[in-house]
Protein backbone atom coordinates (compact mmCIF):
# COMPACT_ATOMS: atom_id res chain seq x y z
CA UNK A 1 0.00 0.00 0.00
CA UNK A 2 2.81 2.37 0.86
CA UNK A 3 5.16 1.59 -2.01
CA UNK A 4 2.47 1.41 -4.69
CA UNK A 5 0.38 4.17 -3.10
CA UNK A 6 -2.85 2.18 -3.25
CA UNK A 7 -5.81 2.51 -0.94
CA UNK A 8 -7.19 -0.11 1.42
CA UNK A 9 -9.98 -1.13 -0.97
CA UNK A 10 -7.57 -2.02 -3.76
CA UNK A 11 -5.21 -3.77 -1.35
CA UNK A 12 -8.11 -5.80 0.03
CA UNK A 13 -9.13 -7.07 -3.39
CA UNK A 14 -5.54 -7.79 -4.40
CA UNK A 15 -5.02 -10.11 -1.45
CA UNK A 16 -8.37 -11.86 -1.82
CA UNK A 17 -10.78 -10.19 0.58
CA UNK A 18 -14.42 -10.10 -0.48
CA UNK A 19 -14.89 -6.55 0.80
CA UNK A 20 -12.73 -3.61 1.81
CA UNK A 21 -14.65 -3.24 5.08
CA UNK A 22 -13.75 -6.81 6.08
CA UNK A 23 -10.08 -6.09 5.37
CA UNK A 24 -10.18 -2.84 7.36
CA UNK A 25 -11.89 -4.51 10.33
CA UNK A 26 -9.41 -7.36 10.46
CA UNK A 27 -6.44 -5.03 9.95
CA UNK A 28 -7.67 -2.78 12.75
CA UNK A 29 -8.11 -5.73 15.08
CA UNK A 30 -4.63 -7.01 14.35
CA UNK A 31 -2.70 -3.72 14.32
CA UNK A 32 -4.85 -1.45 16.48
CA UNK A 33 -5.52 1.19 13.80
CA UNK A 34 -7.21 1.34 10.41
CA UNK A 35 -4.91 0.60 7.48
CA UNK A 36 -5.00 4.11 6.02
CA UNK A 37 -3.83 5.67 9.27
CA UNK A 38 -0.70 3.51 9.12
CA UNK A 39 -0.24 4.17 5.41
CA UNK A 40 -0.52 7.94 5.86
CA UNK A 41 1.96 7.81 8.75
CA UNK A 42 4.42 5.85 6.61
CA UNK A 43 3.94 8.22 3.65
CA UNK A 44 4.74 11.13 5.98
CA UNK A 45 7.77 9.35 7.42
CA UNK A 46 9.02 8.63 3.89
CA UNK A 47 8.48 12.24 2.83
CA UNK A 48 10.40 13.43 5.88
CA UNK A 49 13.34 11.13 5.09
CA UNK A 50 13.35 12.17 1.43
CA UNK A 51 13.38 15.85 2.34
CA UNK A 52 16.76 15.34 4.05
CA UNK A 53 18.35 13.73 0.98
Amino acid sequence: MVINRIDAANAAFQVGYESPSQFSREYSRMFGAPPMSDVKRLWNDTADVNSYS
